[in-house]
């Protein structure tokens, strides 16, 4: 994964109801994927989701993007990598690669998000967050 921001990596192995008939991950697993990793992520930095959901602040995604490279099946091992592109104090985004067992691209992608209150407006993440994140994301 390209970049210098800190890069968590999550493990998955695929589930059946992740496959589609032909036995291939469905497009829409990579998306939920994205998400783990995500979660992994804010975990890792010191600000669980649930913590900052409990504390009022959502982070909505606002785009998804996702380009698909190679297959994967029914009880692979993959990794999502997950690093933060981007932190503002209204939102942040986020870059996702998916490989294999032996390192192979999967799949990569990208998402944004905007930090909201807990109506869905959207609000300025706390300081402490922002400086969290930062910190994390340059350690």
């Amino acid at each position: 994964m390209s970049g210098d921001a800190r890069v968590v990596e999550t493990e998955l192995r695929v589930r059946y109801s992740e496959t589609d008939r032909m036995g291939i991950v469905y497009h829409g697993a990579y998306v939920s994927w994205f998400e783990v990793a995500r979660t992994e992520y804010c975990r890792a930095a010191g600000f669980p989701y649930r913590r900052m959901e409990d504390d009022g602040l959502l982070i909505l995604v606002t785009r998804v993007e996702c380009v698909y490279r190679r297959p994967a099946r029914y009880d692979d091992r993959v990794f999502v990598r997950a690093r933060v592109t981007g932190l503002a104090s209204r939102g942040l985004a986020f870059a996702y690669e998916v490989v294999d067992e032996k390192g192979r691209p999967l799949a990569d992608g990208a998402t944004r998000h905007v930090f909201a209150d807990p109506a869905g407006r959207p609000a300025r993440a706390p300081e402490e967050v922002l400086e969290a994140l930062e910190r994390f994301r340059n350690a």
